[in-house]
């Protein structure tokens, strides 16, 4: 059976979320050095927000019904398009602001707080795919 667009939203931006943080838990320091080098210019800023563009217009364009997680699903993908015309327009502007983050996080931050910045970003991630999940008809958990 289809996922319907609200559980397979919730799906997805639980499977990036891990994707993205998860190895956090597991390599920190190499894993800021990536994002560093992913900000390192503006064409691959551009190419980041290509890459997640199409979210934000699911967010926006798809018919997920009516309700709380509806509604806040859509004002995320308010803010979610919000970012990615802010990399795609202004890229120098999001580099300076995201590249003092992962600095700062690299240079004054301990390691332990990194590790468990990287589980409590999982652990929101299973519970958004749980959600989504659990939402399907059939796929109720107790």
């Amino acid at each position: 059976m289809p996922m319907d667009p609200l559980s397979g939203c919730l799906v997805l931006i639980g499977a990036v979320i891990i994707a993205t943080r998860g190895p956090l838990i597991f390599a920190p320091t190499a894993t800021l050095r990536v994002f560093q080098s992913l900000l390192s210019t503006n064409a691959r800023i551009r190419g980041i927000a290509v890459v997640l563009a199409p979210l934000g217009v699911a967010l926006l364009a798809l018919p997920l019904g009516e309700g709380d997680e509806a509604r806040a699903l859509r004002a995320f993908g308010w803010l979610w398009t919000a970012a990615i015309f802010w990399l795609l327009a202004a890229p120098g502007s999001y580099r300076v602001v995201a590249g003092g983050v992962v600095a700062y996080l690299e240079s004054s931050v301990p390691e332990a707080a990194i590790r468990t910045i990287g589980v409590v970003a999982v652990a929101i991630g299973i519970a958004l795919i749980y959600f989504g999940v659990s939402m399907q008809p059939g796929g109720r958990a107790a």
